[in-house]
């Protein structure tokens, strides 16, 4: 009987940590933006980072990405794209903006998520060899002189982003290079204080835009701007 009571008691924890971490992949989804804590006072300007970092946020995009797909059924090597801007398909995101390192963090993280799953990555941006230089030791470029006229990649995964108020819609497919089919797709979102915190004023179409007066601070018979 104790060998059976301890059976039972070890498959409710097990059924019990499930339940716990299904909760809290649901009340993290990908789609929702992040809130200011609850304890935080609304008349304290108080720049918030996003509670999830850019690495949750790739790992849940991934999961939504390989629900209908997975390694076994990918015959051939993958191809990772930086994500670009989706109106013109290019690498245009202002230098200024808060996500303007978002497009090529994506990309390192979807490296990182598919070869963690069994997929077969290439990194076609590898020389070959290692270029020693006083800027430190290189192995990438992204002169096409020096990477090779042929890769082997069946399949690629790309991404567009497009800006929004508070961060970025983030698109993304898995597509066969040879038929051109879209294998699998996922959308999410990305708030635009994934890397820093929220700023007063941002820069949108190369035009600095402030969002309004900080809010003012009382307290101790006096009032000040925060």
């Amino acid at each position: 009987m104790t060998h059976i009571k301890r059976y039972i008691l070890t498959i409710c924890c097990l059924i019990a940590s499930v339940w716990i971490s299904g909760c809290a992949y649901k009340a993290s989804h990908s789609y929702m933006v992040p809130e200011a804590p609850s304890h935080s006072a609304k008349h304290y300007y108080q720049p918030e980072m996003s509670q999830l970092s850019v690495k949750a946020y790739t790992y849940m995009l991934a999961d939504e990405l390989l629900l209908s797909v997975n390694a076994s059924q990918v015959y051939g090597n993958v191809a990772v794209t930086r994500f670009v801007a989706q109106d013109n398909r290019t690498d245009s995101i202002a230098s200024g903006a808060p996500l303007k390192h978002l497009g090529g963090q994506l990309e390192e993280g979807f490296i990182y998520e598919l070869q963690k799953r069994g997929f077969k990555v290439i990194d076609y941006k590898l020389t070959g060899h290692i270029n020693v230089t006083g800027q430190g030791d290189l192995i990438w470029s992204r002169d096409t002189k020096e990477l090779a006229e042929k890769v082997d990649v069946k399949y690629v995964l790309a991404g567009t982003m497009t800006p929004h108020q508070k961060g970025a819609i983030v698109n993304i497919r898995l597509m066969n290079m040879l038929n051109k089919q879209v294998v699998a797709t996922a959308q999410g979102f990305m708030p635009e204080n994934l890397f820093w915190a929220e700023q007063a004023i941002s820069l949108q179409d190369g035009v600095l835009i402030h969002k309004g007066e900080r809010p003012r601070v009382y307290g101790a018979g006096h009032e000040s701007i925060k």
